[in-house]
């Protein structure tokens, strides 16, 4: 499968590294991944988070540890959560004046967090992520990377050969799959994974996004558009972990939001084929 043609879409590498658990007094290992100067206190990080209290702590502290420098502001956008995530980041950003909490009002909706956030962001560079991407941070240290040398946007790709992937489901990455294979061949682009949540942009990108869907499938357009706009876009090969018990559940399922990358897909094709701006201006997107 792995040299097959379409069928090594599906294959991939795991490679397992263990370790005794570490003491609970323990110190976890962490490094300055702060590489290019040019980032140097200029990146928001825009955070869509739905109850995620329990992961808010760690996520900004792995942040700071890994990537202070860069940090212009950490901006958590709490989509309407019924546990305590405006309460922990309140409290943690009386600590930090780099964390900001956005609160928004029903209804709920990833896209909707998106769009709050990305307006929102003062960043000259504006890296998007999910809560429960805490344990591949020092993964991201590749997305700053590639926009150093000259991307307009890096997005982290979870289906690369060097990509590691643990307890995904095997239904997720069939749908992930297909709709890369169709969006390639419809499309006539080369792309692997633009449907995953942590990517990197230049502000001029990702102030002149317009985001139509408000579920998960706004995933698909922070990264497919971009690309059909004309602008360099870089995968990167990052891993995936799914979440432990002590992190809570993830909202998404598939077989409620999948229609919906569907829908987008067929959007853009129609308007690829059709000639018609893939979005509208966004002019008032830009502060």
């Amino acid at each position: 499968m792995e040299n097959f043609p379409y069928l090594r879409n599906f294959a991939g590498s795991l490679y397992i590294w263990a370790r005794n658990p570490a003491c609970e007094d323990s110190t976890p290992y962490t490094v300055d991944l702060c590489d290019h100067q040019i980032f140097f206190g200029k990146v928001s990080f825009v955070i869509p988070c739905h109850n995620e209290e329990m992961n808010i702590p760690p996520l900004i502290k792995g942040l700071n540890n890994f990537y202070g420098k860069y940090i212009f502001e950490i901006l958590i956008v709490d989509d309407n959560s019924a546990d305590r995530t405006a309460d922990v980041t309140e409290r943690l950003a009386e600590q930090d004046k780099s964390i900001r909490l956005i609160k928004r009002s029903p209804p709920n909706g990833v896209g909707r967090a998106l769009r709050d956030g990305l307006r929102e962001a003062k960043g000259e560079y504006i890296l998007i992520m999910d809560c429960d991407f805490q344990h591949i941070i020092p993964e991201m240290r590749d997305l700053f990377d590639v926009i150093a040398n000259g991307a307009d946007v890096a997005v982290g790709s979870r289906f690369s050969r060097r990509s590691v992937l643990i307890n995904y489901a095997f239904t997720k990455i069939l749908a992930n799959r297909v709709f890369h294979i169709l969006a390639n061949l419809l499309l006539g682009k080369r792309i692997r994974d633009v449907t995953n949540n942590l990517k990197l942009f230049r502000r001029e990108v990702a102030k002149r996004l317009v985001i139509e869907s408000n579920d998960f499938a706004a995933n698909a357009e922070t990264g497919l558009k971009p690309i059909l706009l004309g602008y360099n876009v870089v995968e990167v090969p990052i891993s995936w972990i799914n979440r432990s018990i002590d992190m809570g559940f993830s909202t998404f399922r598939i077989f409620k939001t999948g229609p919906n990358y569907w829908k987008f897909l067929l959007s853009m094709v129609w308007r690829h084929f059709t000639k018609h701006p893939y979005q509208k201006e966004n002019d008032s997107n830009i502060n």
